[in-house]
């Protein structure tokens, strides 16, 4: 059987590996210069392999199983940040800096999250809050939980808030050692030359026979296809047949979170830290790498269309830099030395990661996730309550494989690890 991977994101990538383990042919057609998609590595300072940063997704978080059992696999290793992803100072706001202030915005994110689990379907965050007594805890709440889902209160839909990742308290965060891209780029390397760089998807015509995927250069053919871009990507592709008018339509209502992210290098040595800040819808970070030690590195992750203008990344660098090192003030930084990532104007992501807004209905989960005879859809989209992380690719990746095998009948010796 041979079947062809439109993208080599993780999701892309850790299908055609399944299917390649289990013996058969794939061809992986990626539209960037290099594999990773949304997770990209890169030194902050050419040449100092202390600065890699992550310009994508960062933290490795409890219950990413897939993850570690690839890491494994490649014979990477996982490195702890010292600092935790899920405990941080509040600055800006009227919550002050000590512990206390930390507990409170812990003890309002469970009022928020109990009194979102009795609403209605299509209520948003700030329904379920309106009428609350305006506090420091839940403007820093508030602030925290926009900049992460990438979109405001107003049209996020309640049910976020109990998302894998919005613990409060204090827990241990990793991230690949060497550099997160490392992952896509050990999987690449055991997909040999069936990865096509520079080959971007346009068209995918499919049948009772089988599938034929154009590019820009010309057209590749297979028994199935697993079409693993992002959604804003997705929503633009052809498809002869075209998708069923249910699944188009869950397409359109999926949310699409906007989110930015700077690095700043640092010119003495730090400690780890995590602060938000409360006004700017942006968190700020010093952690450690493999070594042990902190790198000498600001990461900085802002969020919300609304939050990225204020911080005109449209612009550069320059302004969030700014705003960085007044909230940054006990730290020596370089901003003239600042990276900006951005992905929702970069053409072959469109958003940073997918959303769960008021606007996503009942049974889009499963729509987004299902197959149209042979196409086969996978991205961190598709996978529910992972959806928006890196562990949430690889588990696509792999469900999509299984449901090419299982079509086949071809399922029989496929495992996965998981927990």
């Amino acid at each position: 059987m041979r079947v062809v991977v439109a993208g080599a994101g993780f999701a892309g990538l850790m299908a055609a590996y399944r299917l390649v383990q289990a013996g058969h042919e794939v061809v992986v057609l990626e539209a960037r210069n290099r594999v990773g998609g949304r997770v990209w590595s890169q030194e902050l300072i050419p040449g100092d392999p202390r600065t890699v940063i992550e310009r994508g997704a960062e933290f490795v978080l409890d219950g990413y199983d897939v993850m570690r059992a690839v890491v494994t696999d490649l014979g990477l290793g996982l490195a702890d940040t010292v600092m935790s992803y899920y405990q941080r100072e509040y600055r800006g706001g009227p919550v002050g800096t000590d512990q206390h202030g930390d507990q409170d915005v812990a003890r309002c994110a469970a009022a928020v999250a109990a009194a979102s689990a009795r609403a209605a379907p299509g209520t948003s965050l700030a329904q379920v809050v309106a009428g609350w007594e305006d506090s420091a805890a839940l403007a820093a709440y508030l602030s925290r939980v926009e900049a992460t889902n990438g979109v405001g209160a107003g049209v996020l839909a309640a049910a976020a808030v109990s998302d894998v990742t919005g613990g409060f308290e204090r827990r241990p965060t990793w991230r690949v050692a060497g550099g997160n891209q490392g992952v896509a780029h050990g999987l690449a390397a055991r997909l040999g030359t069936a990865v096509r760089v520079n080959t971007p998807v346009r068209s995918i015509q499919h049948d009772d026979r089988g599938v034929r995927v154009r590019t820009d250069g010309g057209e590749a053919a297979g028994d199935a296809v697993i079409v693993a871009v992002p959604m804003a990507v997705l929503r633009g592709l052809s498809f002869s047949p075209p998708v069923a008018d249910p699944v188009r339509r869950a397409w359109l209502r999926a949310g699409l979170a906007h989110n930015a992210k700077l690095h700043v290098p640092l010119t003495r040595a730090a400690d780890p830290s995590a602060v938000q800040s409360v006004p700017g819808k942006f968190w700020t970070w010093t952690a450690a790498d493999a070594t042990g030690q902190v790198q000498p590195v600001l990461h900085a992750f802002g969020g919300t269309a609304e939050g990225l203008a204020a911080l005109a990344v449209a612009d550069g660098a320059a302004t969030w830099a700014s705003r960085v090192a007044a909230l940054r003030g006990e730290l020596a930084l370089d901003v003239a030395r600042a990276m900006l990532t951005t992905w929702n104007d970069d053409p072959w992501a469109g958003e940073s990661y997918s959303a769960l807004t008021v606007a996503v209905a009942d049974g889009d989960e499963e729509l987004l996730a299902a197959p149209a005879g042979r196409v086969h859809f996978a991205g961190e989209h598709t996978s529910g309550d992972w959806a928006g992380l890196m562990e949430g690719a690889l588990r696509s990746g792999e469900r999509a494989a299984r449901e090419v095998l299982g079509s086949s009948g071809l399922a029989e010796g496929f495992r996965t690890e998981r927990r």
